[in-house]
């Protein structure tokens, strides 16, 4: 009996350890706690290329790779993508399996998609990790920074910042408030995609559908400085025609007056930018033809590819 117990609790730390080691998966440094991200290689080995994309996973990921990365890589000729993990709670119960020590967010979201969680820590809209002072926007930040280093990445040209359905919400609030620098002569670009909301620029509706409410990391950013970043930041937003289903969709009070579903949103948020003509010139929306809420189909939309390309892989001048 007793070499039985002693053998699950090696099988358990091998299961342990080769959570932390599997192939593809590098930890962040410079951070309040173990931040993971995918990637084919790490951040200091440095590329070669004129252009990265950092890529942010949907609701149900955090905890596993997120697949369509390598398919983006492969549709855009080996460019690196980076894709850093944001694990929920709920994520890890729904897998039965134990909190680790690495930071997670949405603790006080419960799986009731009609009931609305604290902005505090919705790693969505750039809250802290339960028990941090580590937004999810300051993961972006640090992995620009790193981005920064011209021995690593001395051709770099462009950085995108690209999401899908929760992604796609991350990025479009990210686009407001995110620092949003890597360093001169690099462009950061945006590209969020099937949101189940996005930020209209509403006084009184809460953080992260309105600007009321907003947390840590953005509660001193002025209105002014928020006009500011989405008058100059260039966004891709986009949609499949067919994404009017109901599935992990935000369905909370203030989500509900965005619209019914994913298509009538994005359609919404439209008419929203086009009251600003401003911010209206920096954007372009872009319904994907032929697909539904499909994460892999939409990053190798030909659309998309074009603007992750568009002025530097393509030639073309900006």
């Amino acid at each position: 009996m007793i070499w039985k117990k002693c053998f699950i609790v090696i099988l358990l730390l091998v299961v342990t350890v080769a959570a932390y080691s599997q192939p593809g998966v590098f930890e962040l440094d410079g951070l309040a706690g173990p931040v993971y991200y995918d990637a084919s290689k790490a951040l200091e080995d440095g590329d070669d290329g004129e252009v990265v994309v950092v890529m942010i996973h949907g609701w149900g990921g955090g905890l596993t790779p997120f697949g369509p990365r390598k398919t983006l890589e492969d549709a855009l000729g080996g460019v690196y993508v980076i894709s850093p993990r944001f694990p929920r709670l709920q994520t890890f119960k729904n897998k039965n399996l134990t909190v680790d020590d690495r930071p997670h967010w949405n603790g006080s979201w419960s799986s009731d998609l009609t009931v609305k969680g604290d902005a505090s820590d919705d790693w969505r809209g750039g809250g802290d990790a339960d028990g941090f002072r580590l937004s999810s926007f300051d993961v972006i930040d640090r992995i620009f920074s790193k981005l920064a280093d011209r021995k690593l990445y001395p051709n770099l040209k462009k950085v995108v910042l690209a999401g899908f359905s929760a992604g796609g919400q991350f990025v479009s609030r990210y686009v407001a408030v995110g620092r949003g620098k890597v360093r001169r002569g690099v462009r950061v670009e945006y590209a969020a995609m099937s949101g189940s909301t996005y930020l209209f620029l509403n006084l009184d509706s809460p953080w992260h559908y309105g600007l009321d409410g907003r947390p840590r990391y953005c509660s001193g950013t002025s209105i002014k400085r928020i006009m500011s970043n989405l008058c100059s930041r260039r966004v891709f937003y986009a949609c499949g025609e067919l994404d009017t289903g109901g599935g992990s969709l935000d369905m909370c009070p203030p989500a509900q007056d965005q619209g019914m579903n994913r298509r009538e949103r994005f359609e919404n948020l439209q008419k929203h930018v086009h009251a600003y003509p401003r911010w209206e010139k920096m954007t372009s929306f872009h319904l994907i033809p032929g697909i539904a809420h499909e994460a892999g189909k939409a990053y190798v939309d030909p659309v998309f590819v074009e603007f992750v390309r568009s002025g530097i892989l393509s030639g073309r001048a900006d």
